[in-house]
């Protein structure tokens, strides 16, 4: 399923939630943990395909220090815009201040 937004989480990256311990249980009950896991795969996902059309919008690297996947992009690129277009539509549909949590 994809959203409104064009956000959407893969089969195989829901399957791999779903297997976890309590994976079942989070996703059932909208726990902040799933909803976390959620919005990081529709990040990945849609950085992921803006890569596909165009590499230099951003660059996706392992992260040491965190031991994570880590997303870096120009702060005025087109990745950064749509990121900004879409945190605001859902702040403004749901109440939601940072749907990806990018301006903490």
């Amino acid at each position: 399923m994809t959203d409104e937004e064009g956000l959407y989480i893969t089969g195989a990256q829901m399957h791999f939630f779903l297997n976890r311990s309590k994976g079942k249980k989070y996703f059932e009950f909208g726990h902040s943990i799933f909803l976390s896991y959620y919005r990081n795969c529709c990040l990945y996902n849609l950085v992921y395909d803006l890569m596909e059309k165009d590499e230099s919008l951003a660059k996706m690297y392992w992260d040491e220090k965190n031991e994570c996947v880590a997303i870096g992009f120009p702060t005025n690129g087109k990745v950064a815009k749509i990121l900004a277009r879409i945190a605001f539509n859902k702040a403004t549909d749901d109440g939601e201040d940072d749907l990806f949590g990018l301006f903490a």
